[in-house]
């Protein structure tokens, strides 16, 4: 298993290195397309990423003009947080790489369907 991270994090990185965004960053933002804007803490939750890390992304993110901080509408003491037209630029070019990415190609279709029933049943039963 450790041998397969380690291929799979040097493939990640050759294949989508050239956004400049690492991985966390990208799940940002795929959280904040499918999810509109979300609460800091929920953006956490969705993402895996505890607060003290996503704080340090989102600035990133901002600066870059990625994502966008407001105070939130129902709540004025918390952050809703959006994805910025550039963000969704930024995704929509990572969902064509994925879609050209050759990493999976020696599964079928049927295997990549019983990898990933098998992966999601290993991280919910791990994720407590």
């Amino acid at each position: 298993m450790d041998r397969l991270v380690r291929i799979g994090t040097e493939h990640w990185t050759a294949v989508y290195g050239d956004l400049g965004l690492a991985k966390p960053a990208l799940m940002v933002l795929v959280a904040l397309a499918a999810n509109g804007p979300l609460r800091q803490a929920r953006l956490s939750e969705a993402t895996h990423i505890d607060r003290a890390s996503l704080v340090a992304l989102l600035n990133d993110l901002e600066a870059r003009d990625l994502a966008r901080r407001a105070p939130d509408p129902d709540d004025r003491r918390a952050h809703a947080v959006s994805i910025t037209p550039a963000g969704r630029r930024l995704l929509a070019r990572a969902q064509r790489i994925q879609e050209a990415d050759p990493f999976f190609d020696v599964l079928s279709p049927e295997e990549r369907r019983t990898l990933d029933d098998l992966l999601r049943r290993l991280i919910a039963a791990h994720e407590g």
